[in-house]
Formats: C-alpha cells, structure tokens, sequence
C-alpha cells in the first residue's frame, strides 16, 4: 500500500492516526511538526502527506507551501480542529496554499482512511 507521512505536535492524535492506516494496510511515517516533515520530505519518498495547522515550529500552511514546492505532485491532506480559530477557517486558508483535501478534526478514523484512499485513487 501507501507510505504516508503524518505530522501532528499531538502525540495521542499521531498514534490514532497511525493504528487506524496500517490497520488499513499503510506504512505511516510520524513527525511533531513541519520542519521535521519537510526534512523528512527532502531525503524520503512518500505516497502522501496529512498534516496538522495549528503546530509549534512551523505550521501547517507552511509545512504545506513547503511540501508543494519539494514534491508539487504529492497529495496533501491538511487537518485542524482551529485551536482558538475556527477550523474551517485554517483549512481554507491550507487548501488556497496548496492542500487538495481537508479533514476537521475531530474525525472519526473510517472517514480519515476513507478521505485516504479516496485521495490515492485519484
């Protein structure tokens, strides 16, 4: 199946994530912010990318302006529960920069491997 990269500062949230695309047949790869991601970008292949906004260090948007410009082609999956901002308000902000789709947190796990899987059959 698909190497994905996660990058979220929420450990707990990470593991979720994590259990819920291997369970689905995925290798996950983790990172707790978007230096690390982008870091990671530059030296590994990866089949897609879902990243958290609201993160210390470098945030979601940047994490994804930066993934674009690394892999243009790389499906990106943006994801916020907004912290003090409204999510929808994040994620629209990820999509005009580059993300293809967005998730709100909180999510149920079927519909972030459903979200996946529609994104890597595209």
């Amino acid at each position: 199946m698909a190497h994905i990269l996660v990058i979220d500062d929420d450990a707990v949230l990470r593991r979720v994530i994590t259990l819920a695309l291997e369970a689905a047949g995925h290798t996950v790869l983790r990172c707790e912010n978007g230096r690390k991601g982008i870091d990671f970008l530059v030296r590994e292949h990866t089949d897609l990318l879902i990243t958290d906004i609201v993160m210390p260090e470098m945030d979601g948007v940047e994490t994804v302006r930066a993934a674009r410009q690394l892999q243009p082609h790389l499906p990106i999956l943006a994801i916020s529960g907004g912290g003090s901002f409204d999510p929808e308000g994040y994620l629209g902000v990820a999509r005009v920069f580059g993300a293809d789709a967005v998730l709100s947190k909180p999510f149920r796990p079927v519909d972030l491997v459903d979200k996946v899987t529609e994104m890597l059959a595209a």
